[in-house]
């Protein structure tokens, strides 16, 4: 693949993310109708809308090309095919019920595997972060990256807000942000904005391949607690192990001081 191919890939889906981001925000404008779905988990029209929006115009762009969203049926037919867009019309629903201000639209693209584009936006912030492998990324046009950092003590590293006081009590020298999804946890530290996203719990791959491939983008690492690759398009929906993403300096360092919680988690799923 070329980067003029990758390009065409995220204008698309660039574009679909501010027409999914905007009919969120008509949904704030009125009573917010909350559902569940068979697993117990809230889901809004406004999900529903945004996973129409992103599916149809990914399909009509590239029809050859798998589709694995969190707000559509799965079918295993995805695992066989090499190109897979894996969606999260809005990620952090919750947030957004609360009508908060950090969930957002996540659309990344897996080839073999491997995170290779992410769109993030945040609607009512308007953020666009934008990237993919060897063409750096953008938040609302400007080229940025992750940050430089090698000093543990000093940097920032986001967080869910329900383990930020579990974490806290672990390692209190960490600097820890609460913030809200983890697909804009992670495109904030692809732009710079924080130096850091640490969760602990096992994240599902819809709200974590457009940001991973963001932070691989803008010269970061992002990897399971074991330090391994992050893949995607598997069968099970959730990673086998918790997810840390941060500059290329601080990366390793993070790794070695967080390598106990790997005592706290079930073992790595085959």
């Amino acid at each position: 693949m070329t980067d003029a191919t990758l390009r065409n890939e995220l204008d698309v889906a660039s574009l679909l993310a501010l027409e999914a981001g905007k009919r969120i925000l008509r949904h704030l404008e009125g009573q917010i109708e909350v559902g569940y779905k068979e697993n117990g988990e809230v889901v809004t029209d406004a999900d529903r809308e945004a996973n129409h929006i992103i599916r149809k115009g990914l399909s009509t762009a590239f029809p050859e090309d798998a589709i694995y969203s969190e707000e559509t049926a799965d079918s295993p037919q995805r695992l066989s095919n090499s190109r897979v867009w894996i969606v999260d019309p809005l990620d952090g629903t919750s947030n957004f019920i609360a009508r908060g201000d950090e969930f957002s639209v996540s659309i990344g693209l897996s080839i073999n595997g491997k995170a290779v584009l992410g769109v993030v936006y945040n609607p009512t912030r308007d953020e666009l972060f934008a990237g993919g492998v060897g063409l750096g990324i953008t938040r609302n046009g400007i080229a940025v990256r992750v940050t430089e950092t090698g000093d543990i003590s000093q940097a920032q590293i986001s967080v869910s807000k329900k383990e930020q006081a579990e974490l806290v009590k672990l390692n209190p020298d960490l600097k820890l942000v609460p913030i809200t999804g983890m697909a804009y946890k992670l495109s904030r530290v692809a732009a710079g904005q924080e130096d850091g996203a640490l969760s602990k719990k096992r994240r599902k791959e819809w709200g974590s391949c457009a940001g991973v491939a963001l932070v691989l983008a803008a010269g970061g690492k992002a990897t399971l607690l074991d330090g391994s690759d992050i893949c995607f398009n598997k069968v099970e929906q959730k990673q086998p192990l918790s997810m840390l993403a941060a500059g290329a300096r601080l990366h390793p360092l993070l790794l070695h001081a967080l390598k106990h919680l790997l005592d706290d988690i079930p073992e790595k799923p085959r």
